[in-house]
Parts: structure tokens; C-alpha cells; sequence
């Protein structure tokens, strides 16, 4: 049985900036990854009331107070980290990145192609087409909506979805969605930072490295660096 979760993310001055993230994992590592996943943050400080977002990494003013943001970004690489087994990647990420003004409209209509990218080919085995579809919740949106645009994608590649799609609220318990989530706001963080020509006009050495965007983009990057299974489209 495969495991997919979705995630999107934007930008405050990049308005019409939209990125999508689905990660994706088998069954039989999913325990591997969350165990893993919520133990590095019970060990270090982090409150379980208080999910870990991407967009709390760099912010000491959000999130969990007493964990500061370099000890956020130790904790966010031991995460990515928890992903590298001895022989592959346990979890598969694909970001789509794209301009828009309507961004439900794009969700449903670029999501299945993104699915369609990550997903491998469904085994004939009994359990082994079964997926399960976990999206974070959208207000604009429906589960139905959600399956039907993804439904097409799933025949095709041979999977029976399990149930129904399933929009949730991210907490401490959702670690696919979390990841999803890192995943999206580093990647975001790293491609709109890079591309804001405003930022690097006239800077110097010294002022790249007193700068906070500049530090974030450095620090998204390496960050990114680590995650072995990660392919990024984009929609000109």
C-alpha cells in the first residue's frame, strides 16, 4: 500500500508565487519515518501541541518558543535525514512550482499530473494497489473534488483508492503531511528568495551575510540538499 500526502505553499510578497508537494511512502516504512519523526522533536524540546511547519523554522516568534531557530534548523535536518535508509529513499518527494491568481482552480488541475510523476506503477498484488490520498485541509476545497481530478491518474497507474481522499488538519500525529510541508516552504523559500533581484542589487560581503533572506535562502538550500528523492517541475 502506497501513502501520499499533499501540501501547498506561497509567498507574502510573491503573491501570485504557488508551489505543490506530494510526498510519498510505502507501508511498510511509514512507522519507520513517524516514530522517527516525532521522536526527534520530543528529544529535542519540541512541544507536541505544537506542529513543526516549515514556515515555523525560521520565525522564533511562531511555533514552539523555547526551541530557537538554530536549533529548529538541527531538528529539521535530523528529519531529513530520518529519510536516507541503507539502500533508497524511504519517502519521494516531487514539488510543482507556478504562477497564478487562482490557486484551487490549479490545485485540482495540476495535482494529478504531479501524482502521476511520483507514484511508481501499482503492483498486481493483493494490498499492494491500495493507496491512501492525504491532503492538508483547504477551505476552498472538497475531498470529492480532490478524487475526482486524481482519479484518472490512479486508474492509470493501477491503484484503488483506499476509501477516500482525506483532507486533515496538520498537528504532531500527521508526519506525512509535515514533511510535505518542509519539504514545500524550503523549496519555495529557496526559489523565490533566489529569483528577488531587489534583494541582491548592490550588496556587498559583508552585507549578504548580515542579511536574514540571505541566510534563510543558505540555509533552505543545504537543507534541501539532503532530501535524496526530489524531482521539481514547473508551469511557465
Amino acid at each position: 500500500m502506497e501513502f501520499a500526502f499533499i501540501d501547498e505553499t506561497s509567498d507574502v510578497k510573491f503573491k501570485d508565487y504557488f508551489g505543490i508537494c506530494c510526498a510519498t511512502v510505502n507501508h511498510t516504512k511509514y512507522r519507520t519515518i513517524k516514530a522517527g519523526f516525532q521522536k526527534i522533536l520530543r528529544d529535542g524540546g519540541w512541544d507536541p501541541e505544537v506542529e513543526f511547519k516549515g514556515s515555523y523554522l525560521f520565525s522564533a516568534s511562531k511555533g514552539c518558543p523555547e526551541v530557537t531557530v538554530e536549533e529548529r534548523i538541527a531538528l529539521a535536518e535530523k528529519i531529513l535525514r530520518l529519510n536516507e535508509s541503507d539502500k533508497n529513499s524511504r519517502l519521494k518527494f516531487a514539488y510543482l512550482k507556478l504562477r497564478t491568481d487562482d490557486v484551487k482552480t490549479e490545485y485540482l488541475r495540476y495535482l494529478p499530473g504531479l501524482l502521476g510523476k511520483v507514484l511508481p506503477k501499482a503492483t498486481k498484488k493483493p494490498g499492494k494497489d491500495l493507496i491512501s490520498i492525504q491532503c492538508d485541509y483547504r477551505n476552498d476545497m472538497s475531498s470529492d473534488e480532490v478524487c475526482v481530478s486524481v482519479k484518472p491518474v490512479l486508474d492509470a497507474k493501477g491503484y484503488t483508492l483506499f476509501e477516500d481522499v482525506v483532507l486533515v488538519d496538520s498537528d504532531f500525529e500527521t508526519v506525512g503531511i509535515l514533511y510535505a510541508d518542509i519539504v514545500a516552504y524550503l523549496v519555495a523559500r529557496a526559489d523565490v528568495i533566489s529569483s528577488d533581484y531587489e534583494l541582491f542589487e548592490g550588496i556587498t560581503t559583508e552585507m549578504a551575510n548580515a542579511s536574514g533572506k540571505i541566510k534563510k535562502l543558505r540555509s533552505s538550500v543545504r537543507l534541501i540538499n539532503l532530501i535524496k528523492k526530489l524531482d521539481i517541475y514547473s508551469i511557465q
